[in-house]
């Protein structure tokens, strides 16, 4: 190649470079979160400047999922992925360590990660039939954070700094969208408090250990759950303890989930004049919008209150 052959190759090569870096500039931020709530907080922080995705399809189990061909295309498209950590999402702790996609863990301890599976699994029946509440048998971790608005909170300004560090010509942007997200949050949280509050000494059973957070943020008297892994068997006597709890009237109600079917539930409560109602921990019916995640906190509050509220 000649001197002039070569110099149009090195333009052309830089040219294509600044190109690219002008593209990455002005792109737009692209989100994959773990889990549908998550999402719901990535789009607050997002808002019109880009797109967020969800992993894990509304309905299935965080716990027992297997990545799809389509999950991963998913992975490499993202700027950042937000999940809680291998407290929830086991599965991916081997695909964050290898992605080169960047991950912000919001949960990054690990009680069990040396537990085998066999192991894992000695462990839930061992709960549930003892009494069905360890936390989701994490060793005493919660990995449900976002059903505390103040972590949600917590977890918006986190994302909102990783977007700013990669997009700062969106900064601005990404930090009214933070405070609007706040104030937003800090309004619901308010109304949530003077709702429930009358409501505290009233008892209450869970199908499912993940609502740790949002009954103790709104001191709510949760007496157990049916299980701590909803998709294993759940012990008999535990059921039995239940059942024994509500006949002698220490629960106003009984919340399922509309993920599973509630026959366990109502088999324990036939006969009882014991409330029934649904909460759903992973919003699978919330909208993905800017209000997405504290419309879906309103909703949970509202089905707390309707069902509580009827004895």
């Amino acid at each position: 190649m000649n001197l002039k052959g070569f110099c149009s190759a090195v333009l052309l090569c830089f040219g294509s470079l600044s190109a690219a870096n002008v593209q990455a500039a002005d792109g737009q931020p692209e989100v994959l979160a773990s889990v549908k709530p998550l999402q719901l907080i990535a789009q607050a922080v997002v808002g019109d400047l880009g797109h967020t995705d969800v992993l894990i399809p509304p309905g299935a189990s965080p716990h027992h999922y297997a990545l799809k061909p389509s999950d991963r295309r998913k992975l490499k498209r993202a700027d950042i992925m937000l999940w809680i950590g291998p407290d929830l999402e086991l599965f991916l702790e081997k695909v964050v360590a290898s992605s080169q996609v960047p991950a912000l863990t919001l949960l990054p301890q690990d009680s069990h990660a040396d537990e085998t599976a066999e192991e894992h699994a000695a462990h839930a029946d061992k709960i549930d039939e003892k009494e069905g509440h360890d936390h989701h048998d994490h060793g005493g971790v919660d990995p449900h954070l976002w059903l505390n608005p103040m972590e949600a909170l917590k977890a918006a300004e986190q994302l909102s700094q990783r977007l700013a560090t990669l997009y700062p010509q969106h900064k601005v942007t990404l930090e009214q969208n933070l405070l609007d997200f706040s104030a937003r949050l800090i309004t619901v949280d308010r109304q949530l408090k003077a709702d429930l509050a009358p409501l505290q000494a009233r008892g209450f059973f869970v199908f499912h250990d993940a609502y740790g957070y949002f009954m103790e943020r709104y001191q709510l008297n949760m007496l157990g759950a049916f299980t701590v892994d909803p998709g294993r068997p759940i012990g008999t006597r535990h059921l039995a303890d239940i059942r024994k709890q509500l006949k002698a009237d220490a629960a106003v109600c009984v919340f399922g989930e509309p993920q599973f079917k509630a026959a366990v539930v109502k088999s324990v409560t036939e006969g009882l004049s014991v409330g029934y109602g649904e909460l759903d921990p992973l919003a699978l019916d919330a909208r993905v919008s800017t209000t997405g995640y504290t419309d879906y906190l309103q909703q949970l509050g509202n089905q707390v209150k309707s069902c509580l509220s009827k004895s």
